[in-house]
């Protein structure tokens, strides 16, 4: 059963012709034909839109944008209907066909399937002007339950954009891999003035322990001391010592991180230096250097002598060594 419905939206005296052969071949690739010169009524971006919407409906709905000088001179709508019947006999097919005929007419066409399309398309072409076909056409297909075309990327799209956060990620993942801190890397953990065995402070709380121990230690150190406190000469320096001794000691009575326990072994090692030359003034000797941490592993403590090290493709230069590494650089 066919049921067809025209509309005369505008007058038009317009003459000329356009095969609807154009038109049917149009729909072996899309179910949307816009002739060329119909493009500024509807855009390529509305009609992908349309297209996109209406593919695989069932039935079968097909549309059309055709320049109004199709239409000849009389009677638009039998002009119309001719049309349509000439892309319905070319098509061979059941199915909905919607034409518009530039701003001139608009004619719905059913054929083979039960659908009211003249009243649909009577009820939208009230709503929306004759410049407004896209309008039209999705009131048509809104009244049809014609689901709307998806706003979002197409559903071939997706697979690459997961595909790249993939490689992004995996990326990022082998940057941090590389550059991560590993065990001979990164700043030394803290290790007390006096000899312990590595798993003596593999965690935290043990390391804890031997910065308190290193402390009380160094307040023995302190007490023992043979120097006189009320002389101008080491009054300075003992006082340094011992304000080094206080600092340390308000640290380790907390819970301080490995940070503060770096700061905690530097504080000691400055106060002992410092104690170091109130001893060398009492006993008339040079007072000592104070040196830096050994350069090849803080953890290894106050280095002991400069050493000449050329580094790989560097030049030769002069570097602090603890006494263990002097001996090893030398051969000892």
């Amino acid at each position: 059963m066919r049921l067809l419905a025209g509309v005369l939206l505008l007058a038009s005296t317009l003459t000329g012709s356009s095969d609807p052969a154009a038109v049917v071949d149009g729909w072996k690739s899309s179910p949307v034909y816009v002739d060329p010169a119909q493009r500024s009524l509807v855009p390529d971006k509305d009609a992908a839109e349309l297209a996109e919407r209406v593919s695989g409906h069932d039935p079968a709905i097909r549309i059309a944008v055709v320049p109004a000088a199709v239409l000849q001179a009389g009677d638009q709508s039998a002009a119309a209907r001719a049309y349509v019947d000439q892309l319905v006999d070319r098509q061979q097919a059941d199915g909905i066909y919607l034409v518009v005929f530039g701003g001139a007419i608009s004619w719905g066409s059913a054929v083979g399937v039960d659908t009211p399309i003249a009243e649909i398309l009577t009820d939208e072409l009230g709503k929306h002007s004759r410049s407004d076909p896209v309008g039209t056409l999705n009131g048509v297909l809104d009244q049809l339950d014609v689901p709307k075309a998806s706003s979002g990327p197409p559903g071939w799209l997706w697979p690459l954009v997961i595909a790249i956060v993939v490689l992004i990620a995996g990326g990022l993942a082998l940057r941090w891999w590389k550059s991560r801190p590993r065990k001979d890397e990164g700043p030394a953990l803290y290790r007390p003035s006096y000899e312990v065995l590595p798993d003596e402070v593999d965690t935290l709380d043990e390391r804890r322990a031997t910065a308190r121990e290193d402390v009380t230690r160094f307040g023995e150190e302190l007490d023992a001391a043979d120097v006189r406190l009320d002389g101008m000469d080491t009054g300075a320096d003992v006082q340094a010592a011992m304000d080094a001794y206080a600092d340390a000691g308000r640290v380790v009575d907390g819970e301080p991180d490995d940070d503060k326990l770096r700061e905690v072994r530097a504080t000691v090692e400055y106060g002992r230096w410092r104690l170091a030359c109130a001893q060398a003034k009492v006993a008339g000797t040079p007072a000592p250097a104070r040196r830096a941490a050994c350069f090849f592993d803080p953890s290894h403590g106050t280095s002991v002598t400069d050493w000449m090290y050329t580094p790989p493709g560097g030049k030769p230069r002069e570097v602090p060594v603890c006494s263990g590494c002097r001996d090893r650089l030398s051969g000892g």
